[in-house]
């Protein structure tokens, strides 16, 4: 018992550090891109990162070094430090936020969880050493524990997050972003983000994250660069990072059996989002 409260104490003291020491290296125009993991976040990083270097017409981005110009700092928040010398507005990303009610401006990017689930699945078999789970069995397993434990369990439930997220929206400078808006209209969709996220920005750098920002050119990226290290797969010998991108292929892969049991979890949350409900028609 003894040992315990020594471990919750040291646990404390090493938070309030942290927090202390991010809250003095926050700035009021950092943004900070939040998302359940397979949601676009990579995606949408790699589009901003574009604009923040004005087009980057030097070619100096690429897929497997998007950290260098927007961090990852996934359940690190006080990692900040180290990028003083960026210059604003600075963009981090971080699927575990540690204090996201100090947050400035945050960008929350949702994806349909069947959509997320299937490709959630399929970088599980890309990265796992061992990954003998079938789709059903992931599923299920993500449903009863809210995270694949033995791969990535400091993963939020999809549906926890999104609503986490939606009620700080109404609350603190937030932006949801879908990422089936991104999908079906990237020009319209990045123009927003660049605006609330305050990035001055010429209609050719637009242009060429729009351009760039394409799942087929980023294939093309990832298979002459590779990705970036914290995402490790070698294609297309076990697998794409980049592997669709699109946002009903859930109606192929997954049983009947899993799409009711997703939907029954994650209903009401679902619903609140659109995702229960058909589609807009396009307009002609």
């Amino acid at each position: 018992m003894k040992r315990r409260r020594s471990k919750l104490r040291l646990f404390a003291s090493s938070a309030s550090r942290d927090r202390a020491r991010f809250r003095a290296s926050l700035r009021p125009t950092d943004v900070f891109l939040v998302g359940h993991p397979r949601s676009g976040n990579t995606w949408l990083a790699y589009l901003l990162a574009i604009l923040l270097e004005g087009g980057d017409p030097a070619g100096r981005i690429t897929v497997a070094n998007i950290g260098d110009f927007i961090p990852v700092i996934h359940g690190h928040d006080a990692l900040i430090v180290r990028h003083d010398a960026k210059a604003d507005p600075r963009i981090f990303r971080n699927e575990r936020p540690n204090f996201p009610r100090l947050y400035p401006r945050s960008l929350f990017i949702v994806r349909d969880p069947r959509s997320t689930l299937v490709s959630y699945f399929h970088y599980y078999k890309t990265l796992a050493t061992d990954a003998p789970l079938s789709l059903d069995e992931f599923v299920a397993a993500y449903l009863t524990d809210g995270c694949i434990a033995s791969f990535e369990p400091d993963v939020v439930r999809w549906d926890q997050q999104a609503r986490e997220w939606i009620d700080r929206s109404k609350e603190r400078p937030v932006m949801i972003i879908k990422y089936e808006d991104l999908h079906r209209d990237r020009r319209s969709t990045l123009a927003k983000v660049a605006m609330f996220c305050d990035i001055p920005h010429a209609d050719d750098a637009m242009l060429s994250a729009i351009e760039r920002g394409s799942f087929e050119a980023m294939q093309r990226e990832e298979g002459r660069h590779g990705v970036e290290p914290q995402h490790p797969p070698d294609p297309p010998s076990r697998g794409w990072f980049f592997r669709q991108g699109e946002t009903v292929g859930w109606k192929t892969e997954l049983s009947p059996a899993a799409v009711g049991a997703i939907e029954k979890a994650f209903g009401p949350t679902m619903d609140s989002l659109g995702y229960l409900r058909p589609p807009e028609p396009r307009n002609p």
